[in-house]
């Protein structure tokens, strides 16, 4: 005789740490019992730093990104992962503003000079503000190439946020590729200190041009707060509070831009050629804007590539082999189960 056992069913047991299912990078992190004083409190001091102050767009980046680990549970992470890369960028703009003190002679003149016999006895900026830029009045070209112009600000943290969330593990060589961007730039600026286009232009040592992004940015609240924050060491009212615009040799707007297009081209050829646009939007609205020579933006892109040759062997040189670029680390858009589901996966996550 048959005896029948009742089955006793079970609800479907929630995903652990084991099972085959991945949790979504932005998926939030499971609170402890109790209030989360401490995220709390972080997080009501990052939201006072975006309050409208004089602070360059690359601050705000920083802190809304902050803003965006704390709320998933992963503040603690964030500080660990991101500050070197955070230091790297503030002890950078410390050390451009050391740069105006270089003994070194100017080169502005030279390179206006060089850039004139390049081109035919004017510059490209001169050439495309004779045709494309009114005196007096903003278009739609102004507005755009200030706004490329400006992403420089923010871009490097947006596309390091993407690498953070998808592909942490080259979260490391992305820091290391951008501190030596920022490392040859100074090298650069201390070296060959070198007024950009609307400098030399006004100061009637290089062919005329203006810097558009005084009439484009003029009456907005940003503009106005960094231009009083640098009145302390700036009383140049087109230099916009910079206190070294002799710095632009190289052009670190685009040595950046470009290290983050040879980054996202080693993660996958399509990111890749949408860094490469995003470099020739970059360089061409540096030179339309008066900020740069093209003399400057392929001394930039050189910076970039020098700065890739080195992030490749840093840990070699200093004795970290294994540090580099994550051996067989799979691209992020690659078929199978090592492909595209590889973007999801990250390390156990800490909170705050």
């Amino acid at each position: 005789m048959s005896v029948e056992t009742s089955a006793v069913r079970r609800a479907p047991a929630s995903p652990g740490p084991h099972s085959g299912r991945r949790p979504h990078p932005l998926a939030p992190v499971v609170p402890r019992a109790g209030i989360p004083w401490g995220r709390l409190a972080a997080g009501l001091v990052a939201a006072l730093l975006l309050v409208p102050n004089s602070s360059v767009l690359e601050h705000r980046a920083v802190v809304a990104v902050f803003l965006l680990a704390l709320a998933t549970g992963r503040g603690r992470l964030f500080v660990r992962d991101w500050l070197p890369l955070i230091g790297v960028a503030a002890l950078f703009v410390l050390a451009r503003q050391l740069a105006a003190y270089s003994p070194l002679p100017h080169q502005g003149a030279n390179v206006a000079r060089l850039e004139a016999a390049l081109f035919g006895g004017t510059t490209p900026t001169t050439w495309l503000q004779e045709r494309y830029y009114q005196p007096g009045q903003s278009d739609a070209l102004d507005f755009a190439a200030t706004a490329v112009h400006a992403s420089y600000f923010f871009g490097f943290v947006t596309v390091g946020l993407g690498v953070w969330l998808h592909r942490r593990r080259q979260f490391g060589p992305y820091t290391r590729l951008l501190a030596c961007t920022f490392a040859l730039g100074l090298c650069g600026y201390f070296a060959l200190p070198t007024e950009p286009p609307w400098l030399g232009g006004r100061d009637g040592y290089a062919p005329p041009a203006q810097r558009v992004i005084v009439r484009t940015s003029q009456g907005t609240q940003l503009a106005a707060g960094i231009v009083a924050a640098g009145r302390a060491w700036q009383s140049d009212p087109e230099a916009l509070g910079d206190p070294n615009p002799a710095a632009a040799m190289p052009s670190v707007h685009t040595a950046v831009t470009a290290a983050l297009a040879l980054f996202l081209a080693r993660l996958h050829p399509a990111l890749g050629a949408l860094g490469l646009l995003y470099l020739l939007a970059m360089g061409g609205a540096l030179v339309y804007l008066g900020e740069h020579y093209v003399v400057d933006v392929l001394a930039g892109i050189a910076c970039a590539a020098g700065a890739a040759w080195l992030a490749d062997r840093l840990p070699r040189l200093l004795g970290r082999p294994g540090s580099g670029w994550p051996a067989g680390d799979p691209r992020p858009f690659a078929g199978g189960p090592h492909g595209a589901a590889a973007m999801g996966t990250m390390q156990p996550l800490d909170r705050v």
